[in-house]
């Protein structure tokens, strides 16, 4: 009988000296956390890579620049856009004969429609087609050759007209063959 007192005191004694096991983390304090993590790192990223699509009122990165309000936005109101039905012409290339299609846009610095651009159209046509004809494959070809020759019909164009002025021209289509 004295052997049960004693097991009874080493039993006792064992989970004592056994280490502690570690506590359990909840699963959902990590879920939470993961959560937060992720919606942080979303927003991070939409400020970072596109301001543009935050609000005035969010987008505190922006340090004196221009507001989207303001002269920008009278700058940028829309004129009235004239279709022209597309040219096809011979450009003055020595070499071989190549040929330019091209549809073009133009964009008024007027809202709404005038009607001397109907009146006027032929003569518009026959102007731009004679600037087209005028150009070589190598004048037109890259970005800065049709910059230029968007200046250039943007000028004859408002030199023929009295009414109204075009701000912008707009290749739809472009093509050399």
């Amino acid at each position: 009988m004295a052997d049960r007192p004693v097991d009874v005191e080493l039993e006792k004694k064992k989970p004592e000296s056994a280490p502690p096991q570690p506590k359990k983390i909840n699963k959902w304090v990590i879920v939470f956390l993961g959560l937060i993590l992720l919606i942080g790192s979303g927003a991070g990223a939409i400020i970072f890579f596109a301001p543009g699509i935050l609000p005035d009122s969010l987008d505190f990165l922006r340090v004196n620049g221009p507001t989207k309000g303001g002269k920008e936005a009278a700058k940028k109101v829309q004129g009235h856009i004239y279709n022209m039905e597309p040219f096809i012409a011979n450009l003055a290339d020595q070499n071989q004969p190549r040929y330019l299609k091209i549809r073009i846009s133009l964009e008024s610095k007027e809202i709404k429609i005038n009607e001397e651009y109907e009146k006027r159209l032929p003569q518009l046509r026959d102007s731009i087609l004679t600037i087209l004809s005028s150009k070589s494959h190598k004048e037109i070809f890259d970005s800065e050759g049709k910059k230029k020759l968007r200046e250039e019909i943007t000028s004859k164009v408002n030199q023929l007209l009295s009414s109204f002025k075009v701000k912008t021209v707009y290749f739809t289509e472009f093509m050399i063959q």
